[in-house]
């Protein structure tokens, strides 16, 4: 019986230093500018070892940021990243020019969880980010997202309301209130989701390949973020911005 317990010791001692060890942020760098660049290798002529560097220093940058807000690298969700930005430009290495933008999106929503801060539930917090784990911002604290009715409360920290509505406390107590509508005033409100605030009034978005700022001043719900135009998806093509800002031709 000694014989046997020793042996299963040392199984499973073995079993445990077989398992891989987290990644690290200068293999995320890496992986990530590998992942990128080679798929951008044909359709943006670009030279695949400078793109490689170009992206490293993007993402040590992004680190810096980060590590200033007292925000640290997550590797389980490097590792998601990875995973959504070889799925997503594996389509670019296949043959797709047109990059959606629903796919560019998704990606940068999970890649944007690569860096959390550590403020737990209640704690202060100026973005999503600062907080631990999937807890949100909301009024400047940390908690669990949870969507209200229309016209409900949402006092409590992590209450969203409902599209078409945002919550207010212009009376004194919080509930969700109608979002301003075509030529209202949008200094204290904002525009219903169809619409953007331009010179502190509600106006019509703007139409595709209209100079943008973000994606709340297109119809299409996205500007385009290297030629800054509104549109419906990235193209990476010799010429395109895209192309040039990722060091092709």
């Amino acid at each position: 019986m000694r014989i046997r317990s020793t042996l299963l010791v040392f199984a499973v001692l073995a079993g445990c230093g077989d398992e891989p060890s987290p990644l690290t942020t200068s293999q995320f760098f890496q992986k990530r500018a590998e992942i990128t660049c080679t798929a951008l290798e044909s359709a943006c002529l670009l030279p695949v070892a400078a793109c490689t560097a170009g992206r490293v220093a993007e993402y040590t940058a992004e680190q810096q940021n980060a590590l200033a807000y007292f925000r640290s690298f997550i590797p389980k969700n490097a590792e998601a990243c990875l995973a959504k930005v070889e799925e997503v430009f594996g389509k670019i290495k296949q043959g797709t020019v047109a990059l959606p933008a629903a796919d560019y999106n998704a990606m940068q929503a999970i890649c944007a969880n690569v860096y959390r801060g550590s403020s737990i539930a209640n704690g202060p917090c100026q973005i999503d980010a600062d907080c631990y784990g999937d807890l949100i911002c909301d009024k400047g604290y940390c908690g669990t997202a949870k969507v209200v009715a229309p016209g409900a409360g949402c006092a409590n920290i992590g209450e969203i309301c409902p599209q078409g509505t945002f919550c207010s406390n212009a009376t004194g107590v919080w509930f969700c209130s109608e979002k301003a509508g075509l030529q209202s005033s949008c200094a204290t409100t904002p525009c219903l989701e169809t619409l953007r605030c331009a010179g502190g009034v509600c106006v019509a978005r703007l139409g595709m390949v209209e100079a943008c700022t973000g994606n709340d001043d297109c119809t299409t719900g996205f500007c385009e973020p290297y030629a800054l135009k509104c549109a419906e998806d990235i193209r990476f093509a010799n010429g395109t911005a895209a192309c040039l800002a990722m060091g092709g031709s």
